[in-house]
């Protein structure tokens, strides 16, 4: 068995999963890239024990090791909310093509608007909806790696979503 092969594919099928799990959970995006590292890094030492688990098992070993990485890195004064650097990097880069400075300058007013909704949200919920839109997971995953239901996940982010359409006065919008 090729360890390097093993780890490569754990990291590629986690990577950004844990990403956007930090950062909805710390203030900086460079400390979210050094939490994901530190991560990998002791799934790399512990890879006799966590490359043989089941997908889902690896998962959630993984999680666990991010979530006490999170905890200790809140202990240490270092978590703040980040989510809205994920999803603002995500809108700017779905608008493939601005019509000229005006349209431009209406763009970073909304992202504004969604940055600072996003601040506003509950940690709980800026993690989910981090976790859903720059992680790409689904309920069910999220729920596996917070070791919380699916329908709680998914009332939370239904709740989130709700929130920043009242902040971005999106609700009678399709």
């Amino acid at each position: 068995r090729d360890d390097a092969a093993v780890f490569t594919r754990i990291f590629d099928e986690h990577r950004n999963a844990v990403h956007a799990y930090f950062l909805g959970r710390v203030a900086e995006p460079e400390l979210a890239r050094d939490l994901v590292q530190e991560t990998f890094l002791r799934a790399w030492r512990r890879l006799p024990e966590v490359g043989p688990l089941p997908d889902e098992r690896q998962r959630a070993w993984i999680f666990t090791v991010a979530r006490n990485l999170a905890i200790d890195s809140y202990r240490a004064g270092a978590a703040r909310r980040a989510a809205e650097a994920a999803l603002r990097q995500h809108a700017a880069t779905q608008e493939t093509t601005i019509a000229g400075p005006h349209a431009q300058a209406e763009l970073g007013e909304r992202l504004a608007q969604l940055d600072a909704a996003i601040r506003h949200l509950p940690e709980e919920q800026r993690v989910i909806l981090s976790m859903a839109t720059a992680g790409g997971l689904r309920s069910r995953q999220i729920g596996e790696a917070l070791g919380e239901p699916a329908g709680t996940v998914r009332y939370r982010l239904s709740q989130a979503r709700k929130q920043l359409a009242a902040a971005l006065d999106l609700e009678d919008e399709p």
